[in-house]
């Protein structure tokens, strides 16, 4: 029975590639459709009616959660869910598996048969029931299990390189037999040797302490060893390279193969992407938010949108706003406004007739009248024709010239970001620039970072 979920969280050390808004708050609880990130992971796992325990482990301070975590286990007590939720820092950043060693008494407490691991910076359609029923199939056959990974199958390896901005994998990389079994794993592998790719879920059985305690006594060894100009951090442990890598050897270990959306949330413009995709999903299963997603069109209205309940938004002379957008606490609209693409975070305010598309605005911004904020977008289209006339190796180079302006700051996927507290005035054109926290702009701004 898979009774506990481990959830990576990350810490206040990590997330550089987020920031400005990172800056503003933890990544893991920037709100993604109205709720925060780390939500959507957690609705996800209370689909396993098994699941009596949620950890997360990070190295953020325990502040960052403690609201969150009392109104979970209070909304818990309430429902009669017999689930309880609690966070686990880390002494120091510990990588990507030293936290599950360290933690290891906490985790394995109770005897469970199994736990899911899950990094928190994902998101997908989270299959976990089937994922976990998979699991036990083959946990039954001869042979038995000891882990099972989440392999995302992308149906476009070419696209999802270019897009990642790399000329080589970011991620680990999957080889499996027909059955599932999986018989070789490679972590940023320099060239294609599969499209099956580590989607960051996994689950594991109490084998996993071994091989967490084999690489811990390793690391050990190298970092005591005088003859070695290798410098070791003994307590850093990583997952890819410490464990999955040297799974396979046991046979015993599989990969459960999916085909749907998925997402590492790593800088502004995923989040801006998994609003899209969280907003559909939201609108097409016509549940998660009640009526604060509004589910029919009219005329200033094209769904998906989410709008917070406090937030004031005056419906005249043309006010449009969607598809894709997320608005939240105490925002206020004014009158001809137009809003598409876009997630607008607690008590901002944006003046009449003005314009925001493919952009974040972040807490406590305003926006002046007849002013336009704007990124101008990724066409998929447009890249996916240069990735087949130029190849995987080259798009970076294609996307990077100054005369293709495609993804204009790097990392940015072409959207505009304001920071907390930002100021734009009247009649300002902003676009595709990151704004860092507290400015005031008084003069238009194209392709910049204002510090």
């Amino acid at each position: 029975m898979i009774s506990k979920a481990v959830i990576m969280v990350g810490g206040g050390s990590r997330g550089t590639r987020f920031r400005p808004l990172a800056l503003d708050q933890a990544k893991i609880m920037f709100p993604i459709a109205g709720k925060p990130l780390l939500a959507h992971t957690i609705d996800a796992i209370l689909t396993i009616p098994t699941i009596k325990e949620i950890i997360l482990i990070g190295f953020y301070d325990p502040a960052v959660f403690t609201e969150f975590i009392l109104d979970f286990n209070t909304k818990m007590k309430y429902q009669n869910r017999d689930c309880y939720l609690k966070y686990l820092k880390e002494f120091k950043a510990l990588g990507t598996a030293g936290g599950l060693y360290h933690f290891r008494e906490e985790i394995l407490r109770g005897n469970p048969d199994g736990f899911l691991v899950v990094h928190g910076d994902i998101i997908c359609s989270f299959p976990f029931v089937e994922m976990i029923e998979f699991y036990k199939k083959k946990a039954a056959e001869k042979g038995g299990i000891e882990a099972m990974l989440f392999g995302v199958k992308l149906t476009n390896y070419d696209l999802f390189m270019a897009l990642s901005g790399s000329e080589q994998s970011s991620f680990g990389t999957i080889v499996s037999e027909d059955n599932g079994k999986v018989i070789h794993y490679v972590e940023k592998p320099e060239s294609k040797i599969s499209d099956i790719i580590n989607g960051g879920i996994y689950i594991f059985n109490e084998s996993l302490f071994r091989r967490l305690s084999n690489a811990k006594i390793s690391k050990i060894t190298i970092a005591n060893d005088n003859t070695t100009f290798e410098t070791v951090d003994e307590d850093v442990i990583s997952m890819e390279k410490d464990v999955l890598h040297f799974l396979p050897d046991s046979g015993k270990t599989f990969v459960y193969e999916y085909k749907g959306f998925w997402r590492a949330i790593k800088t502004p413009s995923d989040a801006l992407w998994a609003n899209e995709l969280y907003l559909d999903k939201v609108f097409q299963t016509k549940t998660g938010h009640g009526r604060s997603v509004i589910h029919r069109a009219s005329v200033n209205i094209e769904p998906p949108v989410y709008i917070h309940p406090s937030a004031t938004i005056h419906f005249e002379n043309g006010t449009k706003i969607g598809p894709y957008v997320s608005i939240g606490a105490n925002v206020t609209i004014g009158a001809g406004t137009r809003i598409y693409n876009s997630i607008i975070l607690e008590n901002c305010e944006i003046g009449q007739n003005s314009f925001v598309r493919n952009s974040i605005l972040s807490l406590d911004c305003k926006i002046g009248n007849w002013a336009r904020v704007e990124g101008t977008g990724v066409n998929l289209i447009s890249i996916n024709e240069i990735v087949k006339k130029n190849g995987p190796t080259k798009i970076k180079k294609v996307l990077d010239a100054e005369s293709s302006r495609v993804i204009g700051i790097k990392d940015s996927g072409n959207i505009c970001i304001l920071g907390s507290g930002t100021h734009i005035g009247d009649d300002l054109y902003v676009l595709n620039s990151f704004i860092l926290p507290s400015k005031s702009i008084k003069d238009d701004v194209k392709y910049e970072i204002i510090m």
